[in-house]
Parts: structure tokens; sequence; C-alpha cells
């Protein structure tokens, strides 16, 4: 059986990153093309995230994941909008992958998703549940005052 290489340096600071990022050591070697026990070894040794190469790389990879987790947000939030417009929400899926965008932006940025308000960001849901609600009755009503019209 042969054993493969050491991780390189653009590896090392990946497996922090998607680590990071909430992914499991396994998703992770899977993604690098390293074994699981491998990611599990090189997440635990501590100091070589500390090599300034390292460092800069993480920095990286960061930074574009950033970008990806923004532009995700961003894409969810026209979406939801268009399926509000064309009457045909899929709310529950739009909402799920722009939260969890979100959530991964925060953990990027070093920010913990514990010390959000979890009872403000109910209240402020069912809010937006409750607009989202009046502007279909609206948007029904609206169609059906169309077809009555027609019908006169």
């Amino acid at each position: 059986m042969s054993r493969r290489p050491a991780p390189n340096k653009k590896e090392l600071a990946e497996m922090k990153v998607l680590s990071d990022l909430g992914h499991s050591p396994t998703a992770i070697a899977r993604k690098i093309g390293k074994s699981h026990h491998t990611v599990i070894k090189y997440l635990n040794y501590h100091e070589i995230y500390d090599d300034p190469e390292v460092k800069r790389l993480i920095e990286q990879i960061r930074a574009k994941e950033l970008e990806d987790l923004f532009m995700i947000g961003a894409k969810a939030r026209k979406r939801i909008h268009e399926l509000l417009d064309e009457g045909k929400t899929k709310m529950i899926e739009t909402v799920a992958c722009m939260d969890r965008s979100f959530q991964q932006r925060r953990l990027v940025e070093d920010l913990s998703t514990d010390n959000i308000d979890i009872k403000g960001t109910v209240t402020s849901l069912r809010e937006k549940l409750r607009l989202i609600d009046d502007a279909i009755a609206k948007k029904n009503n609206e169609e059906e005052e169309k077809g009555e019209i027609g019908h006169e």
C-alpha cells in the first residue's frame, strides 16, 4: 500500500478554511484528495497554521470564500424577489440557501453565529413571512378582481 504525500501548504490552508466553514474531515478529505485520518491529524497540529505562508494562503482562500458566499446570498435574495413577483414562492428552499450562506460567511469572517439574537431573528422572520403572505394575498386579490372585471 503506497502512502500519500503529506499535504502541501495550499492543502493545509484549504483544510483550515473548510474546517472553519463547518465541513467534516471526511468532506474535506474528499475535496482535497487526502485521507480522512490525514485531515484530522493536520487539523490538530495548530502550530502548522502559524507559518506565514500558510497564514497568507488561508487569508486568500477565506477572501475567495467570502466573495462566493456574498454572491450566493445576493442570488438567493434576488431569487426570493423573482419568486414573489411570479407568485411561485418556494420560500423554504430559498431562505434556507440564503441562511446557510449567511452562517458560513459569519464563520469565515471569524464571527460566531452563537451571538445572534435568536428571539429577534425569529420575530424578524415571522414579520417577513407575514409581509410575504400579505403580498401574495394582495396579488391573488388583484388577479381575482381582474378576472371578475373581465366577466362583467
